[in-house]
């Protein structure tokens, strides 16, 4: 008596392994010798899994160039300059960042407003986890509880992911890719690559699903994932890019609410 394995791939990571036991040219059994399902569910942050864009948080307020004395324009500049350093980890702290600007534009910063506006960053940072919406945590409750491993890829500073460890967020999360620690940026197909393995998944058999900031969608599905717009937050309390993240990601499947997506996305392993 002889066996031979066959190995089966189906949607989204489906993997079954099947022993055919065979005698001369008959074959008289087949036993199911492995059945197993690693799949991974990759989230964004921001307003995705967290808005910052509550109404009630947008108070009328001093810009930062006012604050820093700089024009507005002077520091918009010079803050979307450094973004990619910014996102990378190559500043620590919001405070570094203003001083660098400072610098740049040949002023002496001002010490005492920058330590005041690093403490209002931390805590404008911090809302967020604060004021989850229960529909968050349900939903990555169901997912988890379903068999599906989670991940959260975010471009953000130090500042902004401060808060992470306390929310309730993290106990929920596998496997965080912060581009301030791995010195990677969506849509890098490698900080995709990089989150998938530390999964444990391949890929094929991953869900990513967020609000299309960073051409994230377009790098998700040209690493091999399967992408998913997320529109709750967005929909709900619109920001200035919202248009332009529209031309990048209403190619892809669309999830408006968030209680939704866990029939979305088990539809997806159908």
């Amino acid at each position: 008596m002889s066996g031979n394995v066959l190995t089966a791939t189906g949607t989204i990571g489906l993997k079954i392994s099947v022993r055919l036991v065979i005698i001369g040219a008959e074959m008289i059994a087949m036993e199911v010798v492995e059945g197993s399902m690693d799949r991974a569910v990759i989230f964004d942050l921001y307003e995705t899994l967290i808005t910052e864009n509550h109404p009630e948080w947008h108070a009328e307020a001093r810009t930062p160039g006012e604050r820093l004395g700089l024009s507005q324009e002077d520091f918009e500049r010079e803050w979307f300059a450094r973004y990619h350093a910014r996102m990378t980890g190559k500043f620590r702290r919001y405070s570094d960042v203003l001083r660098e600007i400072c610098c740049a534009c040949q002023i002496a910063p001002p010490e005492e407003e920058i330590s005041t506006m690093q403490a209002e960053k931390l805590a404008a940072k911090a809302r967020p986890f604060e004021r989850m919406d229960s529909l968050v945590v349900e939903t990555l409750y169901k997912l988890k509880a379903s068999g599906y491993r989670i991940g959260v890829i975010s471009n953000c500073g130090y500042d902004e992911m401060a808060a992470w460890d306390s929310s309730e967020l993290a106990v929920q999360v596998d496997v965080t890719m912060f581009s301030c620690v791995e010195g990677l940026t969506k849509p890098n197909p490698a900080i995709y690559e990089l989150a998938c393995e530390r999964l444990g998944v391949d890929n094929s058999a991953a869900v990513y699903v967020g609000d299309g900031g960073s051409d994230e969608l377009r790098g998700a599905d040209a690493t091999g994932l399967t992408a998913i717009w997320a529109t709750w937050y967005i929909e709900k309390w619109p920001w200035d890019w919202v248009g332009y993240v529209s031309k990048t990601s209403d190619a892809f499947p669309q999830c408006r609410r968030i209680c939704d997506l866990p029939a979305v996305v088990d539809d997806m392993y159908t």
